[in-house]
């Protein structure tokens, strides 16, 4: 059976995941093109749900089912992933693109919900291999916590996912129950799964290279401990919430900026002269990028605990979309390209950089154009050409990336990307 499995190199997988990105970007696009122009074959809704999973399992989670074994394996890009982890990446590939043919097609029916809860399982099995690798490693404990509390939350959404699906067979269309499932799926994708699992491979990298641990236990503990009670924060309007958990919430939502803002103070500028000299272009203002993206991020999770300007924010859907676009492009996507250039996963030559250049490019525009849209809404004021601008973002985004795709043809095409290092069992 092993010969059956393409066993690729670290590399290798992370340009798939690119691809998948592109995938993504691609059907942002359509959604746009559907907003202006009729387009009879094309299924908005349908769209949306095949846009959104397959950016969940094909491109973050596929990509950080790649740098964490490799970091707990101390593996090189160019060597190969155990063949375990060979075969879930397959697997997760495989369901994920039929998951979105499914959903462009049909929307959730009977095909997108089985490969849905096929891609949960093949994520179990990832967690459950991951958290034994980690085991048998030398790494602090309170390095270790950042993987353990990623893959933990991994776990924990898919009980949004099972309980909006219960819902569905119940035929119960509380829209309130099944916007609260949605959102638990989400907070712990985005907040547990996603942020936490890009903070323990960057942090375990610093180590790997300079010994330095930048957290003390308790201060992973303290922000770890923020995970489950800040899912309330997205369901603040929610009538009857008891007052003890509302003030627990104000409190856990400043903890976090607390601890945010103390390490961003007491560490950044020992970050910066640690790494000055291994920081590869365009890595090193990415990163900085994604640090304002998600001071940005507290910052309005801050605002937001107003319970008044919970309700107005979560119903005007553009403010939602530009807050999860904040998290998934600017944070969450923004790092992993960073950390795959500074990994040497993506090499660096002219095109690159100025590929990057131009998927910020639409990435600003776009955020910014979706923060129009909303505060127009708040104040009852139509803003005329936004969705041309959209558009416009999502054509520069989609180039940016196919850009960034033919600047790594050259290392695709040689040897080294095939490579002759066997794959451990």
């Amino acid at each position: 059976m092993n010969r059956f499995i393409p066993k690729l190199s670290c590399r290798s997988w992370l340009c798939i995941a690119v691809f998948n990105f592109l995938l993504v970007a691609l059907m942002g696009l359509l959604m746009r093109l559907k907003f202006l122009y009729s387009i009879p074959w094309i299924d908005q809704k349908n769209i949306m749900h095949a846009h959104s999973h397959f950016a969940f399992t094909a491109w973050v989670s596929m990509a950080l089912m790649v740098f964490m074994p490799m970091l707990i394996l101390s593996l090189k890009v160019k060597e190969k992933l155990p063949l375990r982890y060979q075969i879930l990446l397959l697997l997760n590939l495989v369901c994920s693109l039929c998951m979105m043919v499914a959903f462009s097609l049909q929307g959730y029916a009977f095909f997108s919900i089985l490969f849905s809860t096929l891609s949960l399982f093949i994520g179990y099995f990832f967690c459950y291999y991951c958290w034994k690798d980690l085991n048998l490693i030398e790494l602090p404990a309170n390095l270790k916590l950042w993987y353990k509390v990623a893959l933990l939350a991994s776990i924990l959404s898919s009980l949004g996912t099972y309980f909006l699906v219960y819902l569905k067979v119940t035929q119960q269309a509380d829209p309130l129950k099944q916007l609260a499932s949605i959102y638990f799926y989400l907070h712990f994708q985005y907040n547990g799964w996603f942020i936490f699992g890009c903070m323990a491979v960057f942090n375990h990298w610093l180590f790997q290279q300079f010994k330095v641990n930048l957290f003390s236990s308790k201060f992973h503990y303290a922000y770890a401990a923020t995970l489950l009670p800040a899912y309330f924060l997205s369901v603040l309007w929610w009538k009857g919430m008891p007052t003890w958990l509302y003030v627990l919430l104000v409190m856990t939502v400043l903890l976090q900026l607390g601890l945010w803002l103390f390490y961003a103070k007491t560490n950044l500028t020992h970050i910066k002269r640690q790494t000055a000299s291994v920081f590869r272009k365009p890595a090193n203002w990415m990163f900085l990028v994604i640090l304002i993206a998600l001071t940005l991020k507290l910052l309005l999770q801050a605002v937001s605990v107003v319970p008044a300007l919970s309700e107005l924010v979560y119903g005007f859907r553009p403010i939602v979309i530009a807050y999860l676009h904040l998290v998934l492009l600017v944070i969450i996507s923004m790092f992993i390209l960073a950390f795959a250039f500074q990994q040497g996963a993506l090499s660096v030559n002219r095109m690159a950089s100025w590929s990057m250049l131009v998927i910020c490019i639409g990435v600003f525009l776009n955020e910014s154009l979706l923060a129009v849209q909303g505060i127009g809404g708040l104040i009852r004021v139509y803003i005329d050409g936004t969705h041309q601008g959209l558009l416009l973002a999502a054509i520069i985004m989609s180039l940016g990336i196919l850009l960034l795709l033919i600047s790594q043809l050259p290392i695709l095409k040689s040897r080294e990307i095939r490579g002759s290092i066997p794959a451990p069992i």
